[in-house]
C-alpha cells in the first residue's frame, strides 16, 4: 500500500512540475490583467465601483490557502450598485465568522468528551465490581 501511495505522489508531483510552467504563465498573465484594471480604475474609465482583485504571488502558487486573495469573489457581481457581501468587507464579520467556526469545533470537542467519559464511567464501573466480586471471593474478613 505505502509502494502505491509513494507511486501516486510521485506521478502527481512530475506531472505538477511538467505544467508548471504554463501554470506561471497564466499567473504573469492574470497579474498583467491586474495591472490594466488598476490603471482603469485609476484613470476613471472602470464602471463606478470597480474593484481590483489583487495579484497571485507566484512564488506560493503552489501553497495556497483557504484564505488567499484568489479564492475571493470581488467584482465578479454584474451588479455594481449591491454593496459587496459583509464577509468580504467587514473585518467583524469575519471575524465573527471565525468565532463561530471555534466555537463549532469547541462544542464537537465537547461531545466528543463527554462520549469519552461515559466510556470511562463505564469501564471504571466495570473494573470497580470485578474487583469487589475478586475481593468477595478471597474470603478475606474485614473487622
Amino acid at each position: 500500500m505505502i509502494y502505491t501511495e509513494q507511486k501516486v505522489h510521485t506521478h502527481t508531483e512530475s506531472s505538477v512540475k511538467r505544467r508548471d510552467p504554463s501554470i506561471q504563465q497564466l499567473a504573469r498573465s492574470y497579474n498583467e490583467l491586474c495591472t490594466k484594471i488598476a490603471k482603469y480604475i485609476e484613470d476613471g474609465r472602470a464602471p463606478h465601483g470597480a474593484i481590483c482583485p489583487e495579484k497571485i504571488e507566484s512564488s506560493g502558487l503552489f501553497t495556497l490557502d483557504v484564505d488567499d486573495a484568489i479564492w475571493q469573489d470581488v467584482g465578479l457581481n454584474d451588479d455594481v450598485s449591491e454593496e459587496p457581501p459583509l464577509w468580504l468587507c467587514d473585518a467583524k464579520v469575519r471575524s465573527g465568522i471565525l468565532a463561530m467556526l471555534d466555537l463549532d469545533r469547541c462544542e464537537e470537542e465537547e461531545l466528543r468528551l463527554q462520549h469519552e467519559r461515559r466510556a470511562m464511567q463505564d469501564w471504571f464501573l466495570e473494573e470497580w465490581e470485578i474487583v469487589n466480586v475478586a475481593y468477595e471471593n478471597t474470603g478475606v474478613l474485614v473487622l
